[in-house]
């Protein structure tokens, strides 16, 4: 079986902030947002947009006690505890990307009933992030509580 999510990226930090790297003060310009895909970030798009959109397509099936297994080449983490990344990149100018700093986006406390029941319905399941942090910079690390919102 399999199930599409629809990412929905909102606040994003806009193509330039300043932070630090090694204890220096640095700016960074030409910022993207991708997704990743195996090793690869693909779609990566300027991160200045109101909103952007993935559609990643995840094989699913059940797991003891209710759980979901999440396969494929967006999954990420263990049986478990699976997730997927949004990245961030600058692209330089030889427009090659870099990667700067990866958002972990969580999937296992989904139900096998929630997931099942939106494969039936032929609708994929939906998910609304806030990427800017506190700081006005891109957001990194783990996303949960306000920043997330799982819809049906």
């Amino acid at each position: 079986m399999e199930l599409k999510i629809k990412v929905i990226c909102e606040n994003l930090p806009g193509t330039q902030f300043k932070g630090a790297v090694g204890g220096h003060s640095v700016t960074r310009r030409n910022v993207h947002l991708g997704i990743q895909q195996g090793d690869d970030v693909v779609g990566a798009v300027p991160a200045n947009r109101k909103r952007v959109v993935f559609e990643p397509t995840f094989r699913v099936s059940p797991l003891p006690a209710g759980k979901t297994n999440f396969l494929g080449p967006y999954a990420k983490g263990t049986q478990t505890q699976r997730f997927f990344y949004l990245s961030w990149l600058v692209k330089d100018e030889d427009d090659s990307l870099t990667m700067i700093g990866r958002a972990k986006v969580h999937l296992s406390h989904l139900s096998w009933s929630r997931v099942e029941e939106a494969i039936r319905c032929g609708r994929p399941l939906s998910v609304k992030l806030s990427l800017t942090d506190k700081a006005g910079r891109p957001r990194c690390g783990s996303i949960r509580g306000d920043d997330v919102s799982w819809q049906e």
